[in-house]
């Protein structure tokens, strides 16, 4: 009977549920038979078995991964699985009590040497003009950050902190991007990149690993009244400053009424002798556009014109800020809805070990 009982257990084990393996796992760690442990902890940390796992026992059992792939001569793969481990839980820190100086000490090199933050924010947040999505930063090491709203394509619509981050960092974002405008979509990201990176001493490998860059996506919704178009740019100015063709227009036209002021009394009235008056009229004419396009001669400024000018630029600028003080009064009634999604890595964490 006792025999039975000793071969159902690892029975149990190998063909269990995640928490019955992984509790089979521990078992033989601490039996020292680091080779079942290291399978078995693969075996749960893998499909199907992993959906089982919530991320306090995912990081137990990597924690018991690493060490047992450490006492196994395994220091490469050692090193993988606590990088593993620090991009899926940065703040965490093996049991003292549990896991020896020796291994406490290669964790905190690999930890020292990958840069990543962990980002919690709520699942659902909406809140109105002046309201803003707090997310909440935590960092494996103290290091720099850079924290932006991303597009699809990656680009950064706002950075919304840059600089170092200690213990912990939240940071704040109202929903608009760098123009002031709603960045609205089902695609954007809260893109946090680690910057620099530092080697972990006496890790071996541990070092170079580097910052990584983590995106949590993000769906914005925005519900506010439609907005007012902006008047158009003005285009229809006149001169301000006389040109050549200005001044040659004023002599032109003086000249022509100069002309008709000879002619036109003989085709209303042929055969009659031209009379002094009509001299003096087409002179004067005359005088007056030579008058003119010597006052126009170009560069010269043309008062009347600015004047006019001005006269348009201030009904504009009325017009637009009274376009504008609607649409701000419009979008104070605005609501803006944030729903988070699952943190991605996307480089310089570590991967399967």
């Amino acid at each position: 009977m006792a025999l039975a009982l000793l071969l159902a257990s690892p029975l149990r084990a190998q063909n269990g549920s995640a928490s019955e393996v992984l509790t089979g796992a521990v078992r033989a760690y601490r039996d020292l038979d680091f080779d079942a442990a290291a399978r078995l902890l693969r075996r749960v940390l893998a499909p199907p078995l992993a959906v089982g796992l919530d991320d306090a026992e995912r990081a137990r059992a990597l924690t018991y991964l690493g060490a047992a792939e450490h006492y196994r001569e395994q220091p490469d793969s050692a090193i993988a699985v606590f990088r593993r481990l620090v991009v899926l839980a940065p703040r965490h820190r093996p049991d003292t009590l549990v896991f020896p100086p020796e291994i406490t000490r290669l964790y905190n090199a690999v930890r020292s040497s990958t840069r990543i933050v962990a980002v919690r924010l709520p699942a659902d947040t909406e809140f109105g003009v002046g309201g803003k999505l707090v997310a909440w930063l935590y960092p494996s090491t103290p290091h720099a950050v850079t924290v932006a709203i991303s597009g699809e394509d990656g680009h950064a619509l706002r950075t919304v902190y840059a600089g170092p981050i200690g213990d912990s960092l939240d940071v704040s974002w109202d929903g608009r991007d760098s123009t002031g405008s709603f960045a609205t979509g089902d695609r954007l990201w809260l893109t946090v990149s680690s910057r620099g990176s530092r080697g972990a001493g006496g890790a071996g490998g541990a070092g170079g690993a580097g910052g990584a860059k983590l995106r949590v996506p993000l769906r914005v919704e925005v519900s506010a009244p439609d907005t007012l178009p902006h008047p158009p740019p003005l285009s229809a100015l006149l001169p301000e400053r006389a040109t050549r063709e200005t001044g040659l227009r004023s002599l032109g036209g003086a000249a022509l009424l100069a002309a008709g002021a000879l002619t036109l009394p003989s085709l209303v009235a042929p055969g009659e002798r031209a009379s002094g008056t009509r001299f003096a009229v087409a002179g004067a004419l005359g005088v007056s556009g030579l008058v003119g396009y010597l006052s126009r001669r170009a560069g010269r400024p043309l008062p009347e014109n600015a004047a006019i000018n001005q006269t348009r630029r201030d009904a504009w600028r009325r017009q637009d800020a009274a376009v504008t003080r609607e649409n701000a009064g419009r979008m104070r009634a605005a609501r803006v809805r944030i729903r988070g999604g699952s943190a991605v890595v996307l480089e310089g964490g570590g991967g399967d070990p």
